[in-house]
């Protein structure tokens, strides 16, 4: 056998798998806003954020329809707040493993984490359709 010449494998990082730029809605934005946004883009998911900016979770599409009555005035009427979770917001640094995030995801059953830095600017959101694009490439 001879040794081999291939540079060795970089382990990929979160930075390698995640989606960005990424969509954000303020907290007191009303849910009807935020349901634009997502129709509009096509996306599922979109960062929250408070007045200053910082990251205090996601929220899906599957969120905002659990939470929809049969007028759809509703929405206008309740905030991103309204059914935000009160626990701390799930997040994960560009260096980690996508493994971390996988696991974070699977204990706290959600479908996406955003990617924020050591000042906790947001730098992208991963989701579960990122983590399967990895995992079939």
């Amino acid at each position: 056998m001879t040794p081999s010449t291939a540079p060795p494998i970089k382990p990929l990082s979160v930075r390698d798998v995640m989606s960005k730029p990424v969509l954000t809605v303020e907290i007191t934005e009303s849910l009807w806003d935020a349901w634009q946004l997502l129709f509009v883009s096509g996306l599922r998911h979109l960062v929250v954020v408070d007045e200053d900016g910082s990251c205090l979770g996601v929220l899906s599409d599957r969120n905002i329809l659990a939470d929809v009555p049969a007028a759809p005035e509703h929405l206008q009427s309740r905030t991103v707040g309204d059914i935000m979770s009160r626990v701390p917001p799930v997040r994960v640094l560009p260096t980690d493993a996508p493994s971390v995030a996988a696991r974070l995801m699977n204990e706290s059953s959600v479908e996406a984490v955003p990617v924020i830095d050591e000042r906790e600017r947001l730098l992208g959101i991963v989701t579960e359709s990122d983590l399967v694009r990895l995992l079939v490439q």
